[in-house]
């Protein structure tokens, strides 16, 4: 009884344990990734009717989740 209780007290602490150890192993995306990402994320802009004011932040965003989606570091810039 009490390895079973142990068990389920431990279990769920490695595996966040386990979670934020891969989510360290990201690496940083090159510089032409990142071009293809803003790139890309400035024409879904366009599509989507985006200001001039919303498009930095708007696409930085996407990059962002593109990179992080793909296992690369988030960037704390994009070149528009």
């Amino acid at each position: 009884m009490k390895k079973a209780l142990l068990t389920l007290i431990v279990a769920p602490l490695f595996a966040v344990y386990t979670t934020f150890a891969v989510a360290d192993d990201a690496v940083d995306a090159s510089a032409e990734t990142i071009k293809e990402y803003t790139e890309m994320c400035l024409n879904w802009a366009k599509d989507d009717d985006i200001s001039n004011e919303e498009l930095k932040p708007y696409v930085l965003k996407c990059v962002n989740d593109e990179l992080e989606s793909e296992g690369y570091k988030k960037v704390t810039d994009v070149n528009i």
